[in-house]
């Protein structure tokens, strides 16, 4: 199950795997207040000029993929994989544009 919270939601045990997705760290908030399991700063798929930098344009030319396409597979493997071994993964952000972010 995939499900959203606010980051000063006190967090749950139902929770799950908790992923932070704002791209700061929400203010006046601990690791340790926080529960987070992971940190995606960026959710969403980065822009050509990060492909080239990083090692995933790479591997799109070698595959002859779109890479942007490719870091979405990716991002979704790491999600479902994870839903799958915990059974519950909880989004948390502090922000609206950081769910608008979420283009899977």
């Amino acid at each position: 199950m995939l499900k959203i919270k606010g980051i000063y939601q006190l967090p749950e045990e139902e929770d799950g795997f908790r992923i932070l997705i704002d791209e700061s760290w929400p203010e006046n908030l601990s690791r340790e207040e926080a529960q987070v399991d992971l940190w995606l700063k960026d959710i969403s798929p980065p822009d050509t000029d990060q492909l080239y930098e990083g090692d995933l344009m790479g591997s799109a030319d070698v595959r002859g993929e779109n890479p942007g396409e490719l870091w979405r597979r990716t991002t979704l493997k790491l999600i479902r994989d994870t839903e799958k071994e915990k059974g519950t993964v909880t989004f948390v952000c502090s922000t609206l544009q950081s769910i608008k972010q979420l283009q899977f």
